[in-house]
């Protein structure tokens, strides 16, 4: 294996986050990483088994680093609203860098059964979190689901909006679950 600093599983990660995020799915192509790594196939094959099983842990990855990450950095909040208001301000962090991983994932799992499953196992995590914090809020389970649903469309829809949304916009959507 080639020395360099490039070649982790780690950077192979970002990497794949990345191309999906600014390039698009269709060119998560082995040859075109290899070379913006500045490395050999075979430094792919000594972390991943087949082109497959690194489009497997890309998803994990994004898991990872789109939901858990954004769910225990929202845990450090010390009540049910100051979570919700952390959560909020990292979904519209998110959202006003302009990216379309979520939208190119969306995409994806609309192609393929395997992804599809995955991505909507992600999909009730995050909003099963919603759910419960809103739970916390709402003593009236129809109140919670109700604001459950709203907020969940709202985080769903920003992201498939006919426009890049202003930071004062996003505020203003998200106003109801902000703290100041």
């Amino acid at each position: 294996m080639q020395e360099n600093s490039n070649n982790s599983k780690l950077e192979w990660l970002k990497l794949g986050i990345q191309t999906i995020d600014n390039k698009g799915l269709k060119e998560l192509k082995i040859d075109r990483l290899c070379r913006t790594l500045e490395v050999t196939k075979g430094c792919f094959y000594h972390w991943f088994k087949s082109k497959r099983d690194y489009e497997m842990q890309v998803l994990q990855f994004w898991k990872q680093k789109f939901t858990t990450a954004f769910i225990t950095h929202a845990n450090l909040g010390k009540s049910p609203e100051e979570k919700l208001s952390l959560l909020g301000r990292q979904v519209i962090e998110g959202v006003s860098n302009e990216n379309r991983l979520e939208f190119e994932i969306n995409t994806w799992s609309f192609n393929d059964d395997k992804v599809k499953e995955f991505v909507l196992g992600v999909y009730k995590k995050r909003y099963d979190y919603v759910n419960k914090l809103l739970k916390e809020i709402y003593p009236d389970e129809r109140e919670a689901k109700r604001h459950s649903l709203i907020l969940y469309s709202l985080v769903v829809g920003v992201d498939f909006f006919y426009r890049k949304l202003t930071q004062e916009e996003l505020e203003m959507i998200f106003s109801d679950y902000l703290i100041e």
